[in-house]
């Protein structure tokens, strides 16, 4: 199979950014490109007053802006063309904007971590992960976090 558009989420996390080197061998290997999402979800409420007076959009602005920043420190260390990677920072409800992404771009494969929680806290997460399988367009590929291991 050639996977020629593979989208892989990045919260930033350890196993997200292993799902997102593994994403890149497969992009390469499949002389295919690669899109680098992070979603910022909705804040629901302040967690912080020491921002001083601002709204949640500057809050959210801010946020979008450092998010662009990790991603493109991310992309730069990977072993791939530049030229061949898009990063996108959009907000929302991650496993929505991921698989809307999916759909627009026509993706092949989505490569994302998962973070493996069970039990009373998987009830209180949910899985990310989870509803994207259930939703997407294409093959998704969930790598397995460390933290189910324990």
């Amino acid at each position: 199979m050639k996977w020629s558009k593979i989208i892989c989420p990045v919260d930033f996390s350890q196993i997200s950014i292993e799902a997102l080197e593994l994403s890149s061998d497969f992009a390469r290997t499949c002389g295919g490109s690669l899109v680098i999402v992070h979603v910022l979800e909705p804040i629901l409420a302040p967690t912080d007053f020491t921002f001083g007076p601002l709204t949640m959009t500057d809050i959210e602005d801010k946020l979008a802006d450092r998010a662009m920043e990790g991603l493109k420190e991310l992309s730069a260390k990977l072993q791939f063309p530049q030229e061949k990677i898009e990063l996108r920072v959009v907000r929302g409800i991650a496993s929505q904007e991921i698989v809307k992404i999916a759909e627009e771009i026509s993706a092949d494969l989505i490569v994302m971590g998962t973070h493996g929680y069970t039990g009373l806290t998987h009830a209180l997460l949910g899985s990310t992960a989870e509803r994207v399988v259930r939703k997407a367009p294409c093959p998704v590929l969930t790598i397995k976090g460390k933290l189910a291991e324990k």
